[in-house]
């Protein structure tokens, strides 16, 4: 089995200070909240960022390819990517030079580097594990395919054309009908966001108007659930009004991307109906705790 390694990029300084700039950001601002609400989100992100950065890290600066005279593998530490491609499933390879043209679906990746998946412009949604786009190699089995960028390009190249691989051309184009609302699984996740934001927005304002919360209620929480300023029952509800519709409008705006990504691939459309589900849920969630203890 030969082992190519991938060619060096500057994939791992670019996450490296992605990581050191939000993280330094986030803590910043951690500092001068004390807000109950907004100190839970920040943790929040802080948590899910991390495990995200550092999930790319591990691939980029781990990942190897192999060949043998069955096989192409793609292996990274830990598990976290062992791809084996049979040679004689693959169709056909092209190869490209110079900035990747084309649509981010999930990963990570800039014009030099990508490692995730993405729509290339002339390729089709590719398996992206590229950490130099100054020589890439793409492999089509049948409807999926492998960017991949070993150091040693010819060598590579040479052995698929030693397994009668041939450098054919072909071009993928986005499917403009292709919409996530007509999904099912798509409708119910939206539905489901949208009934929590309703909640959040109504729920208050129908708990005052029926006298069912005290006049007096916390309007300000620190991080340990303790209240620092108390208000009105109309102010508390007008607050927790107010975060419904925040929530609505980042549920909207996450439709019109949803609506942007189906046309490349559904699966990857998804991942902003859900963003707007946590951030529902997590909202809901704090506002039932906030008026069952001081209801």
């Amino acid at each position: 089995m030969k082992e190519y390694k991938p060619a060096k990029g500057i994939g791992m300084n670019y996450i490296l200070a992605i990581t050191i700039l939000y993280d330094a950001a986030l803590l910043i601002l951690s500092h001068f909240v004390n807000f109950y609400e907004v100190s839970n989100l920040i943790n929040l992100v802080l948590i899910v960022f991390n495990i995200y950065q550092f999930y790319y890290i591990i691939i980029y600066g781990t990942l190897k390819y192999y060949i043998d005279e069955e096989n192409i593998y793609i292996y990274t530490a830990l598990r976290l990517k062992r791809l084996k491609i049979p040679i004689d499933s693959i169709i056909s390879y092209q190869k490209s030079n110079g900035y990747i043209k084309g649509v981010k679906l999930s990963g990570y990746g800039k014009n030099n580097f990508a490692i995730g998946r993405a729509f290339i412009d002339k390729v089709g949604i590719t398996y992206m594990f590229t950490t130099s786009t100054k020589n890439v190699i793409y492999l089509r089995i049948n409807k999926i395919i492998y960017g991949i960028s070993p150091e040693k390009f010819h060598e590579f190249e040479k052995q698929l054309l030693n397994n009668k691989i041939m450098n054919v051309s072909w071009e993928d184009s986005v499917d403009k009908n292709k919409n996530a609302y007509r999904n099912k699984k798509f409708s119910i996740l939206f539905l489901i966001s949208a009934l929590m934001a309703i909640i959040i927005t109504l729920n208050p304002i129908i708990l005052y108007l029926s006298n069912k919360i005290p006049y007096k209620m916390p309007i300000n929480f620190n991080i340990n659930f303790t209240p620092e300023k108390f208000g009105t029952g109309k102010q508390f509800a007008f607050k927790q009004m107010a975060y419904g519709l925040l929530d609505m409008a980042l549920l909207f705006c996450t439709y019109y991307a949803d609506f942007l990504f189906a046309k490349y691939n559904k699966k990857y459309s998804y991942k902003f109906i859900y963003v707007s589900l946590i951030l529902s849920t997590i909202l809901l969630i704090m506002q039932l705790r906030i008026v069952t203890v001081f209801r």
